[in-house]
């Protein structure tokens, strides 16, 4: 019901922004590259046309015409190429991906022979051929790129893959610790990372947690040990913090947390 409302909420946003704007509707591209794709111009790239089966997750299967613009073209006229891509629709609502789970997926901006109407998610839908019916998603507004050296990836036994840059963490709220640190008594600030597991949506099942540096250098821990102490940071250079155990525990140029 939460969904069905927020959805709502931005189809009358969305419906503002196109009375204003008319065609020029326009997606975002952020990350490692900045720039804007409006949806005239989407429509004078090179497109395919095709069928496609959106399955639900009620396993419901619903089979479309789709015109649209590969992802890759896009991504090429970026000259950029991410490790991870998020796709943000306008009521904020986003579902990130690798890049190599990515190659059958489309920019779309007509159904069945017609513009997709704001009503059934456009003006411009995220349609993936070979993934689940969850990922296409609805009234995209941003392509957020992403690469490993400048994020951290939270994945594993979560219902969602995170890739959250430095500025993402700003999202969360901070927490100030004062604890011991080499002998030092020190003042940190950075993200619990009980909300950051909480944000991937953790599975219930989850027992290990495994933290990865750019160099690869592991450490791992019980689930319930780290998910019930919310002094344990992250901060916004990518550091672990965590207070009460030796300094071999805390990372620096965290890479990845992986839930197992």
């Amino acid at each position: 019901m939460k969904r069905i409302i927020v959805e709502i909420l931005a189809l009358s946003l969305l419906l503002g922004c196109i009375s204003e704007e008319k065609e020029e509707y326009t997606i975002n591209i952020t990350g490692l590259a900045e720039g804007e794709l409006t949806l005239t111009e989407l429509k004078t790239m090179p497109f395919e046309e095709f069928n496609a089966v959106l399955v639900k997750s009620t396993g419901t299967k619903i089979e479309n015409s789709w015109k649209g613009v590969l992802l890759s073209d896009v991504l090429q006229k970026c000259n950029v190429t991410p490790d991870y891509i998020t796709f943000i629709a306008i009521d904020g609502y986003m579902s990130t991906m690798e890049l190599s789970d990515l190659g059958n997926a489309y920019l779309c901006y007509e159904m069945d022979e017609k513009e997709i109407s704001i009503e059934e998610g456009g003006p411009i839908r995220l349609v993936i051929t070979d993934q689940p019916g969850k990922l296409w998603l609805q009234f995209l507004k941003e392509i957020k790129l992403l690469g490993k050296e400048n994020s951290v990836v939270i994945k594993g036994k979560t219902r969602v893959t995170l890739v959250l840059t430095a500025e993402d963490l700003d999202i969360f709220d901070q927490k100030s610790i004062t604890t011991e640190y080499k002998g030092e008594t020190k003042m940190f600030e950075g993200v619990p990372v009980t909300a950051l597991l909480n944000r991937a949506r953790y599975e219930e099942d989850a027992e290990k947690i495994k933290f990865t540096s750019a160099d690869e250098y592991t450490v791992e821990f019980d689930f319930d040990e780290i998910f019930s102490n919310e002094d344990i940071l992250i901060t916004k250079e990518f550091r672990l913090i965590m207070p009460g155990y030796e300094s071999k525990y805390w990372i620096k140029d965290l890479r990845e947390i992986e839930v197992l």
